[in-house]
């Protein structure tokens, strides 16, 4: 029996065209983002996005036939289980096996959603509806995963969502009550869908005019709120803040909490040269942010003292200092009290997410130096800084948990566990920073910890022994062999609200994060009498093979540890934290690094005098300078006219343009030209104004660092734009006509141009002479229609007295004939052609020819019929 079709091959065809091929691209853009946001679907969208072009393409393809939905599911189903069987038979060992399976699922999911969207637009016609909000729901659920809210991630994110929306619905009834046996049905339905993306495309543009401010106003409210409102969230925590300006900085204090909240945002990138002695084995090192000395028993929360003693901690605020100079603090070298194998150790820190005023840098810095990020790496990186600390030999991120099987750092472990053992006394230091830093608070929960780190290191008398001891305690397994401590990043917390949440860490959950692990350390070796403290800021994960020393920091590596001090070594990382086994590690890929950094020359920082954004040039007051990497204070300033028409403009936020220069402003400037190195500097009482008068002006500037506006007239200051206030949006709309304007006519030249064309490849021979013939008399009216060739020439000569049907019987000689057309007959097609546009020209008056000739109907109805 044959079955019946449902739909034409030709209305599948048009299915195809304007409702799948639109739908496949949107789902592919979906499939992208979700991607992005779980790990799960392992970043293989275009292979989820082929599933589903296939899914919907074979099931409109299927349903043009009358064939069941119930029964032709079931056989889907059937199929679906016949390849889970042969996938579990011939998968080789338990990974392989759940590997695959995961994969296979995930295709499962994508085709089958592509079939059930070709079968809803073959037949069901509320489908496109239930269709919408389904992906509706999936954009907000990407919303939502969004870190920074602004106007341009709410435009970006809703108006293609909304466009296919209205578009699917529209072509959807379009294609259901299309009338395959109409005239001009390519012509209509072209006609249609351009139509309906012109008027949306003006409504969309009127839209977002109309009601920019507001979208701007939820951008600001927004901005100024969420701080709050992820700071509020239900009894979550996060190691990071967010700004007003969308930026990230470390948080300040770190509460225990039931959760923690982390994303996979990639916050800044660096360069650590720091190695072990073969010189090719990476050493990385843990980028400090803050030291929390002290415990808040009633919220139960760590915090930072700035007046503990010793401080250690630099902390400048980069965006602060200008481009190219150094601030230095040595007395954290000094406070660090660290003088046995201790080396200067250099990195490149290159802010993404970060915020412009935090400063991260392993333990100890004691230097930081703004520099810019290179040209190419604009868009990537919004600032940078170069840092120096003071780093111990024996520091490493490796320092507890090893990679097992590297002989190197098995080895490189040994040698400081060996070293740290003949350092055995604490009785030559200070005693206020022993009280200071072994201080325990009083109570029974504390008394507690006393006694279990009493007994952990019952057979235990030296300081590193006692801390590997803790460590063995936190990796020890319990009388079923199972783990004793768990990582997770939802801990829970106690039922009684006051209770102490370390205790039941320790003694009954056993399960936490980082913030749990480095606070019960912290106490553990305080109740030994070990000097100790918390550092926070960002673990470091060695996964950038094919650039060594370069290191990708994300937001979920934000990350707390404890630091044990030793006599002479100083401050030593001690991460006690164990090893996430449940959660897979996202795989985020390291990109390329920003390398390039070009030699500077010389450098000017001070107030700008006086800008001039037509010529480019600016006078700056200049109060200091950088010349051949040494810094020098004027006396006095000294305006200095400088070129800027090729210099980078930015912020610590990113590039900006020249309108940001105002004047009043604080800025630095520095050049590259080599030719600034030829001074002869001479030993005056003021070397700094003497390298002033040898530059000849307008010095030519390559990169401009804003530092500070605040002394801005207040006429100057204009309010901070966004990225999409920041466009001229009158000269985009003139563009925008323009363009139109430009298309209009060409599509209304369409028709000339065309003739234009065959007219000269008329002259090549017969059959462009016929083709360009064709065309001329369709554009004046007659085409052929249903008649054959031969009866529409006969038609053309009675009306025109032409000779067409001569020029007819040798083209289809040409054509379909053995016996090519002789020479004179060829000559005779060419000289036809000529004739006969001459003839039809003194025949039809040229208004009517004109009238008929530009009409694109008659043109597109040419294509359609003769080609």
């Amino acid at each position: 029996m044959q079955i019946e079709r449902t739909h034409s091959w030709r209305k599948v065809g048009v299915q195809c065209l304007l409702l799948a091929m639109p739908t496949i691209f949107f789902a592919i853009v979906i499939l992208y983002k979700l991607n992005e946001a779980y790990i799960i679907l392992q970043n293989q969208w275009l292979y989820q996005g082929i599933f589903f072009l296939l899914g919907i393409f074979i099931s409109l393809i299927f349903y043009g036939w009358r064939f069941r939905f119930t029964s032709t599911i079931i056989t889907l189903g059937i199929c679906y289980f016949i390849g889970y069987q042969i996938i579990e038979k011939y998968a080789i060992g338990e990974f392989d096996m759940f590997f695959f399976i995961v994969q296979y699922l995930i295709f499962l999911l994508v085709f089958s959603i592509g079939w059930l969207v070709g079968f809803g637009f073959s037949r069901w016609r509320f489908f496109t509806v239930i269709w919408i909000l389904f992906l509706l729901a999936i954009e907000i659920i990407l919303i939502s995963k969004i870190q920074t809210i602004s106007a341009e991630a709410i435009i970006i994110t809703f108006a293609p969502v909304l466009l296919y929306a209205f578009y699917i619905l529209y072509a959807s009834e379009l294609v259901r009550n299309l009338n395959e046996h109409q005239s001009s049905f390519s012509w209509f339905l072209a006609k249609r869908v351009s139509g309906f993306f012109l008027f949306a495309i003006a409504i969309f543009a009127i839209i977002f005019l109309m009601f920019r401010k507001d979208l701007m106003n939820i951008e600001h409210d927004w901005n100024k709120v969420q701080p709050d409102y992820q700071a509020n969230k239900s009894n979550s925590q996060s190691m990071t803040k967010s700004n007003h300006d969308g930026t990230l900085s470390p948080n300040g204090q770190m509460p225990l909490s039931g959760s923690l909240s982390k994303t996979k945002q990639l916050v800044f990138v660096a360069r650590l040269n720091n190695f072990f002695a073969d010189g090719k084995t990476q050493n990385p090192l843990y980028f400090t942010a803050d030291y929390y000395t002290r415990f808040d028993t009633v919220t139960q929360t760590f915090e930072t003292d700035s007046l503990m003693p010793f401080n250690d901690l630099f902390k400048p605020d980069p965006s602060k200092v200008p481009l190219f100079f150094t601030k230095t603090d040595s007395l954290a070298i000094k406070n660090s009290q660290a003088i046995v194998d201790r080396s200067v150790v250099e990195a490149e820190i290159y802010k993404v997410a970060l915020s412009p005023s935090d400063f991260l840098a392993p333990n100890t810095a004691f230097s930081v130096q703004p520099i810019p990020v290179p040209r190419e790496y604009g868009s990537q990186y919004s600032s940078a800084y170069r840092a120096k600390m003071w780093v111990s030999s024996l520091n490493s991120a490796y320092f507890v948990y090893n990679p097992a099987g590297n002989t190197t750092l098995e080895d490189f472990q040994k040698m400081r566990f060996d070293l740290l053992r003949k350092d055995t006394s604490y009785l030559n230091i200070d005693t206020g920073f022993l009280q200071y830093y072994t201080s325990m608070p009083r109570g029974k929960s504390y008394q507690k910890i006393v006694a279990l780190a009493n007994q952990i290191t019952l057979n235990d008398s030296i300081v590193i022994d006692k801390m590997l001891a803790i460590r063995n305690y936190f990796l020890s397994k319990d009388e079923f062999g199972q783990p004793l401590f768990k990582y997770t990043d939802n801990p829970g917390v106690p039922g009684l609200p006051s209770a102490n949440k370390l205790d039941y860490f320790l003694f009954e959950n056993r399960k936490g994060y980082c913030a749990y692990f480095a606070g019960a350390t912290l106490f553990l070796l305080r109740s030994l009498g070990i000097p100790s403290r918390i550092a926070t800021g960002f673990l470091t994960v060695d996964r950038s093979s094919k650039n060594p020393g370069w290191y990708w920091f994300y937001e979920d590596q934000a990350h707390a540890w404890v630091q044990v001090f030793f006599p002479g070594y100083g401050w030593i990382d001690f991460d006690t934290t164990v090893p996430d086994m449940n959660t897979q590690q996202a795989p985020q890929p390291d990109g390329t690094p920003p390398l390039g950094t070009q030699k500077v020359y010389f450098v000017g920082d001070g107030i700008i005098k006086k800008i001039d954004s037509t010529d480019k040039k600016l006078t700056l007051y200049v109060g200091k300078i950088l010349y051949r990497d040494k810094s020098y204070t004027l006396k006095s300033v000294i305006p200095l006219q400088m070129n800027i028409a090729f210099a980078r403009i930015a912020t610590d936020t990113g590039v900006v343009n020249i309108g940001m220069l105002k004047k009043g402003a604080h800025i630095s400037a520095a050049s590259y030209n080599d030719r600034l190195n030829n001074i002869d500097i001479k030993r005056s009482k003021d070397t700094a104004a003497y390298i002033l008068s040898q530059l000849k002006e307008p010095v030519s500037i390559d990169e401009v660092k804003i530092i500070d506006q605040s002394n801005v007239t207040q006429q100057n200051i204009g309010s901070r734009h966004s990225f999409l206030q920041s466009f001229n949006w009158q000269q985009i709309a003139v563009g925008c006509l323009v363009a139109i304007a430009f298309l209009l006519l060409l599509i209304l030249l369409s028709p000339w141009l065309i003739w234009q064309y065959y007219q000269f490849r008329a002259k090549k021979n017969t059959h462009w002479s016929y083709r360009a013939t064709l065309y001329y008399l369709n554009q004046l009216g007659y085409s052929r229609k249903m008649q054959s060739p031969e009866s529409f020439a006969m038609l053309v000569d009675k009306k025109f007295s032409t000779n067409f049907s001569q020029l007819n019987r040798i083209y289809q000689k040409e054509k379909y004939s053995k016996n090519k057309p002789s020479a004179q007959e060829q000559q005779w097609s060419k000289d036809f052609f000529r004739l006969f546009i001459q003839s039809l020209r003194k025949q039809i008056p040229w208004k009517q020819r004109t009238s008929k000739f530009f009409n694109l109907y008659y043109t597109l109805n040419f294509f359609i019929k003769y080609v």
